[in-house]
C-alpha cells in the first residue's frame, strides 16, 4: 500500500509540474526587441476607429533595422460576449503572455515606399500601400480605397471584430480614438509578453504548452507507477534503498 504522505506528494507533485512546465514553455523572451528609431514615427502613425464603448488606452512603437516602424495598439483586454468565455479566455492569455491580458494589434508601416500591414477577419493579413493621392492599394483584394490616409501619411484603421481586428473600410458606429504614443521599452516588452505575440498565434502557444506540460505529468507518472510497483514507495521498500545507499557510499569510501 502506499502511504498517505505519498499519495500527498504525488497529487501535490503532479500540479506542480504540469502548471510550471506549462508556464516555462509558454515564457516570454527578449528576442525580438527593435530598439531602432524614426523621425517619422509621428507622421505616420495611424488613426483609430473603434467603438465608444471599447477605444484602445494608447500606441507602443518600434522600428525596424530597415525603417519599418511597428505600431502597437493597447487594449485594456478583449471582452466576448459571453461571461464565462470571457474569463477562461482571459485565463489562458494569462498564462501564454506570462501575467499580462491587454490586447494587442500592430500597424507596420514603411514610411520609405508608403507600404503598410496588418491583419483583419480571421487574422488574415492585409498588405497595401498608400497612394500620393491619399488612397490606399489593398494587394490582396487588388482594389483602391480612398480617402484611406489623412495627409497622405495616417492610414485609417477600423476596429471591425470583437477581438480588435481591423480594417481598411469604413465601420459604422465607431469614432476616432485619441490616443497618446510612446517607444516601446524594454520593460514593455517584457511585461506584456511581446515576443509570443509577434512569432505566434495565442491558440498554437496554448496548445503546444498545455500538450508539454501533460507529456511531462504522463511521464512523471509513469516513473512513479513503476516505482510503486517495484515497491520503493512503501516503508520497507525505502529502508531497502536506504541501505543500498549506504552500502554504495561505504564501498565508494572504500
Amino acid at each position: 500500500m502506499v502511504s498517505k504522505k505519498w499519495l500527498t506528494i504525488w497529487l501535490v507533485l503532479n500540479f506542480i509540474i504540469f502548471w510550471f512546465v506549462g508556464l516555462a514553455s509558454s515564457g516570454y523572451s527578449m528576442e525580438g526587441y527593435l530598439p531602432g528609431q524614426s523621425a517619422k514615427v509621428d507622421q505616420y502613425v495611424p488613426f483609430v476607429y473603434a467603438k465608444p464603448d471599447d477605444l484602445p488606452k494608447g500606441v507602443l512603437y518600434m522600428v525596424d533595422y530597415d525603417g519599418t516602424i511597428h505600431y502597437y495598439i493597447v487594449w485594456e483586454d478583449e471582452y466576448f460576449s459571453n461571461s464565462f468565455i470571457d474569463r477562461l479566455y482571459r485565463f489562458f492569455r494569462s498564462l501564454v503572455y506570462s501575467g499580462a491580458t491587454q490586447d494587442i494589434e500592430v500597424v507596420k508601416v514603411n514610411p520609405d515606399n508608403g507600404t503598410f500591414y496588418f491583419q483583419t477577419h480571421g487574422h488574415t493579413d492585409v498588405n497595401g500601400r498608400i497612394l500620393p493621392d491619399g488612397s490606399c492599394l489593398w494587394l490582396e483584394e487588388d482594389r483602391t480605397i480612398p480617402n484611406c490616409a489623412e495627409n497622405g501619411t495616417h492610414i485609417k484603421v477600423y476596429v471591425v471584430t470583437w477581438n480588435h481586428m481591423l480594417s481598411l473600410l469604413p465601420e459604422g458606429g465607431t469614432v476616432r480614438a485619441n490616443l497618446t504614443m510612446r517607444h516601446m521599452t524594454p520593460e514593455d516588452y517584457v511585461s506584456l509578453g511581446m515576443f509570443r505575440r509577434t512569432q505566434y498565434s495565442m491558440a498554437g502557444i496554448t496548445f503546444s504548452s498545455l500538450t508539454i506540460a501533460l507529456l511531462a505529468t504522463l511521464l512523471f507518472n509513469g516513473v512513479f507507477y513503476w516505482a510503486w510497483r517495484k515497491g520503493y514507495l512503501s516503508r520497507e521498500g525505502q529502508r531497502k534503498v536506504r541501505r543500498e545507499v549506504r552500502k554504495s557510499l561505504k564501498e565508494l569510501r572504500k
